[in-house]
């Protein structure tokens, strides 16, 4: 059963979903490519349930993903899903440091979603960017100064802690 199969068939829920599709991952059994042909066939739902297992994959080490699973959730940083914008912005997170010249397109939505009212959404785009902060091609960067007035802003701890822990790591505060 391929990934598009499992995340459309009825019966399967979706944390079972989720798990079948991460393995079929794992196995080799998705082609990152054959998702852009494909992707009508799935609602918010069902690429929030890939986003998630591409999530858990990454943030697990499970395995090291390419830049293409990169490239894939992009995109949905910025879609009307939270869930979406959430996933993507941790699979972003997750996989920063692996490759930092291919952030450029994803930064800016980050930087949109710390204004989203839905902490889930200002959360993800905080442990991205404070990932993303950490690397040394950003440390000294416009975007330091960026997430620094962000951090000042935020009102929610669980959000601003991201940032605080990041700055503080890079000794900024």
């Amino acid at each position: 059963m391929d990934v598009f199969e499992i995340l459309t068939r009825k019966g399967i829920k979706k944390l079972e979903a989720r798990e079948l599709t991460a393995q079929a991952i794992l196995d080799g059994d998705f082609a990152p490519e054959s998702f852009d042909e494909r992707r009508t066939e799935l609602n918010e739902k069902q690429i929030a349930t890939l986003l998630e297992a591409i999530e858990m994959i990454t943030c697990k080490k499970l395995k090291h993903l390419g830049s293409d699973y990169l490239r894939l959730a992009v995109p949905y940083i910025g879609c009307e899903n939270n869930s979406c914008k959430r996933e993507a912005s941790r699979i972003v997170g997750n996989m920063a440091s692996d490759y930092p010249d291919e952030l450029a397109d994803a930064i800016p939505l980050l930087i949109e979603n710390t204004k989203n009212d839905g902490t889930v959404v200002r959360w993800g785009s905080a442990y991205a960017l404070s990932r993303i902060i950490l690397l040394d091609c950003f440390k000294d960067s416009e975007l330091l100064e960026t997430v620094k007035s962000i951090c000042k802003a935020e009102q929610e701890n669980g959000v601003k802690n991201q940032y605080v822990k990041a700055l503080r790591r890079i000794k900024v505060i």
